[in-house]
């Protein structure tokens, strides 16, 4: 057929050879069997023939062994025979192929790349039969190569281990089930002598005279070993970690991730010390990456049906339920395991090796695609700060050193991070290695923290900020007190942090609030126990840090955000009630140097008691009313009854933040005769009412994705500066000179205000948040009122009813004018509330002797008053608590 140029004749004759019916008759197929033809070729034996076959063997055998594959069971049978005739079967068999291994090897892997469906799945057959057992040496040796396509006329083991992974990836992904099936094969064969090569301790001695061999040479062998099989395993994991966690078929990444696991089983850590890093990264993204597809639907469903549910309070509760079970199911799989393991190994490295592995753990929370990935990286984290603490030591403390990068990131991943349980792992982990990052990035970090905690409000309310915010510091205060000691030259542990763990104690969310008091109660005491000062022995740490709290307090009063006024309002009440803004007890010992710090302290105090209640005046002077504009009114009259139970009377003083001046009657403040000003009264005249800021869950959703297998933005830590310098430190200046030029506030003028406030008339008390605000102001106004009370034994006692008269009547017309106009029946009747409130004003405002005195005004009258209760507290009067409040006044 060749010599005709006909070659369809040759294949018309192997057909026929194959399909004839004689075949298909027993005797014909046994006297004409490979193994009958052999055996009686010419007369000669089997071993002749043998020997004069044998140096054409290194030619047939990679055909033979194809052909003894062949997914043709009667080609199978028939060239099995042949081959156990030619080489004796057993281990003559197995001598003979190592003889000719790599020429076989190397023509089978370039037929199982072949376009005939046959020949791939002949040849991915005897590849898994001849790899069998065979040693680094054995398949070529060589050194280190990491790129198969390097070295063609002589490869070397590294080259041929990563050409069988790439056939055997292509052969589990045939579009033929044969050779699939011969895939799966090769595939646990490769594995099988992947794990083998990684293994030091798996070289068998295959000489019988290498027994004998004395200790230096057995130490020379196993030292060799040791270097083969970290060749084997620096080119198995390079590959499996790039190509092979990566595969399009499911079966190609089962054989990987096994084999990844089975190295990592069986490795030292000297072993895979050179590929250490770039596998626990590569171990870190498959977390998420192996993770079924239908957990992040589910996860996606759940996030969509939270804006519906979410009022009931199922919404959150379902989607933090099925984030837990996510991240428990990752993190108790396999490549959890290996990456347990590898973590472990990496105390045993050297220190080179394990600084490796901070840039990789920074990749996989920022590259990240899913929050199992990020919760692995920040478990990660958290295990090696407590076993190598080393590895994170790196010098200087911008974004050039690693840990500094890593500290950020984990900071802004929590923020950016919507499940819960993620988010604490990430907070846990940035408080560990906190421990170990330099003092000046943790201080940066801090700071950072602080300044959008206050700016993730009003307008830019984002809870999720506000919540990583307290989560971060208390993590630092808890984890890494250490970095407490040293607040740099701007002391920022003193100056904003816990003055702002201060104000957050009072955040309306119950979870943030607690976080604070921890940091509050955590960072104050390492605080105080660093103190070492003999003069505030016994001072509580709120009046140690008061500028500092009156400070941020002040801007917390002057914030758009109404919440933050209100947690403002709530601190200066509790500080005035703990006597802090208040004047201090004066000691009775004659001790010069107590005496100037008890001096010291008062001054302090007023110092700040005068800004907080400056602010709260000119807060309660606008007409704009809002909810929670009355807690403001509480807290200005508890500090001012405080300072004016104990202010000096018409005299002018130094520093006190009220006074009590008869001949300032139109001054709010000392000598600004405000009253007077038809201006400031009416800037804001038309702007009654206000609104509180949102907060449902779709605020809380800005900035997050939607999808949970994405990567995280994390942009916002550009703004992130490497200076701690503070905010508001240029500004310190103009406070100071703020307060020079501050007057005291009038105390006949803040009464007044809250008069104006509360008795005006054109106001709608129906409106939203105006009727509690008004009773509140009253109370306010009665308990000022209180405090101002004057003691028989005292040589002010005269002198202080008069003050009380000169109240009075300043307060009784527009209170005895607003009662009788709710008693007249108008369109718009008084709430009965304001009237009882006004009645207890009233009383509040009496003096000793009223109705007494000679020389009192008409609203002092005993007469008038009397007919003015009874009118209050008559019949036609149906208000119980108008009735009560008239009979105590």
């Amino acid at each position: 057929a060749i010599s005709l140029d006909q070659i369809d004749v040759l294949y018309s004759l192997l057909m026929l050879s194959t399909n004839h019916p004689i075949w298909l008759m027993a005797e014909m197929r046994d006297r004409y069997s490979a193994r009958a033809l052999l055996g009686q070729a010419e007369g000669a034996s089997v071993e002749e023939i043998r020997m004069t076959l044998r140096p054409h063997l290194g030619k047939l055998i990679p055909k033979l062994l194809r052909a003894c594959n062949d997914p043709s069971k009667q080609t199978r049978e028939n060239m099995n025979n042949l081959w156990l005739a030619l080489t004796g079967g057993g281990a003559e068999s197995r001598a003979i192929v190592t003889q000719h291994l790599l020429p076989t090897i190397d023509t089978l892997i370039q037929d199982a790349g072949s376009k005939l469906w046959r020949a791939r799945a002949g040849a991915c057959g005897a590849l898994a039969d001849i790899i069998v057992g065979r040693s680094w040496q054995d398949l070529g040796g060589g050194g280190l190569e990491l790129d198969d396509e390097g070295s063609r006329m002589k490869p070397t083991a590294s080259i041929r281990l990563l050409r069988l992974w790439k056939i055997t990836m292509r052969a589990l992904d045939d579009v033929r089930t044969p050779v699939r099936e011969r895939g799966e094969i090769l595939g646990r064969g490769i594995r099988a002598l992947t794990i083998r090569l990684c293994d030091p301790s798996a070289t068998e001695i295959s000489q019988e005279s290498d027994v004998y061999l004395s200790n230096a040479q057995q130490k020379q062998r196993e030292k060799q070993n040791q270097i083969w099989a970290e060749y084997a395993a620096t080119v198995s994991l390079g590959w499996l970690v790039k190509y092979g966690l990566n595969q399009p078929c499911a079966e190609a990444t089962g054989i990987c991730v096994s084999t990844l696991l089975g190295i990592v089983d069986v490795a030292k850590p000297s072993t895979l010390q050179p590929v250490l890093a770039e596998l626990i990264g590569s171990l870190l993204m498959a977390m998420s990456g192996l993770e079924p597809a239908a957990l992040n639907y589910l996860q996606v469903r759940a996030s969509g049906n939270d804006a519906t549910s979410s009022q009931g309070g199922s919404g959150p509760d379902r989607y933090d339920r099925l984030e837990r079970l996510r991240i428990n199911l990752a993190l108790s799989g396999p490549i959890a395991g290996a990456l347990h393991k590898c973590l472990e190994m990496v105390r045993f490295v050297d220190l080179d090796a394990q600084k490796k592995l901070i840039p990789e753990l920074d990749s996989s929370l920022r590259k990240g695609a899913g929050f199992a990935t990020r919760a692995a990286t920040a478990d990660a984290v958290g295990s090696l700060c407590g076993t190598c603490p080393a590895a994170f030591s790196f010098t200087g403390s911008t974004m050039a050193n690693p840990t500094v990068r890593l500290l950020r990131a984990l900071y802004f991943a929590s923020e950016r991070e919507r499940g819960a349980t993620a988010k604490d792992k990430m907070t846990h982990a940035l408080g560990s290695l906190a421990e170990l990052a330099p003092g000046k990035a943790v201080r940066i970090l801090a700071l950072k923290a602080c300044e959008r905690y206050c700016e993730s409000s009003g307008s830019n309310n984002d809870p999720s900020v506000r919540k990583a915010a307290a989560a971060t510091i208390r993590a630092i205060a808890v984890r890494a007190s250490n970095h407490l000691a040293d607040g740099g030259h701007n002391d920022i542990w003193c100056k904003r942090v816990l003055p702002t763990a201060f104000l957050g104690r009072h955040d309306k969310d119950a979870k943030v609030s607690s976080l604070w008091k921890d940091v509050w109660d955590e960072g104050g005491s390492a605080i105080s126990s660093m103190d070492r000062r003999d003069n505030m022995f016994g001072v509580l740490l709120q009046e140690k840090l008061l500028p500092h709290i009156s400070k941020q307090t002040l801007s917390a009063l002057q914030s758009t955000s109404w919440a933050n006024r209100r947690a403002g309002c709530a601190v200066l009440v509790e500080l005035t009630d703990a006597n802090i803004l208040a004047p201090a007890g004066r000691s009775t010992g004659d001790d010069n140097n107590a005496l100037g710090e008890e001096i010291d302290r008062l001054r302090q105090r007023a110092k700040a008691s005068s800004i907080l209640l400056s602010e709260c005046v000119q807060i309660i002077a606008r007409n704009r009313i809002w909810e929670g504009k009355g807690d403001v009114v509480k807290a200005g009259t508890t500090i001012a009854g405080k300072w004016s139970a104990s202010a000096p009377l018409n005299k002018d003083t130094e520093f006190w933040p009220v006074v009590l001046l008869k001949d300032s009657k139109d001054d709010l403040f000392k000598g600004d005769n405000w009253f007077n000003m038809s201006k400031r009264k009416s800037s804001d005249m038309n702007d009654d009412v206000g609104a509180d800021d949102t907060n449902d869950t779709t605020t809380e959703m800005n900035g997050q994705s939607s999808e949970d297998d994405t990567i995280l933005d994390l942009s916002a830590e550009h703004d992130l500066a490497d200076d701690e310098q503070l905010n508001g430190e240029s500004a310190e200046s103009d406070m100071e000179e703020y307060l020079e030029s501050q007057q005291p506030v009038v105390f006949s003028g803040i009464c007044r205000v809250l008069l104006d406030q509360t008795l005006k008339t054109g106001s709608n008390n129906s409106a939203e948040g105006v009727l509690p605000y008004k009773a509140a102001a009253l109370s306010g106004l009665s308990s000022l009122l209180k405090s101002v009370v004057p003691l028989k034994d005292s040589n002010e006692y005269a002198e202080t009813v008069e003050h009380q008269r000169f109240i009075y009547d300043l307060a009784a017309p527009s209170i005895l004018s607003f009662v009788t106009e709710g008693h007249s029946g108008s369109s718009k009747p008084t709430p009965p509330l304001l009237i009882a409130r006004a009645l207890e004003c009233l009383g509040s405002a009496m003096y000793d002797g009223i109705g007494a005195d000679v020389g009192g005004s008409a609203y002092a009258d005993a007469v008038k008053l009397i007919k003015f209760f009874a009118l209050s507290t008559g019949p036609k009067q149906p208000a119980w608590t108008v009735r009560q409040m008239s009979a105590l006044a």
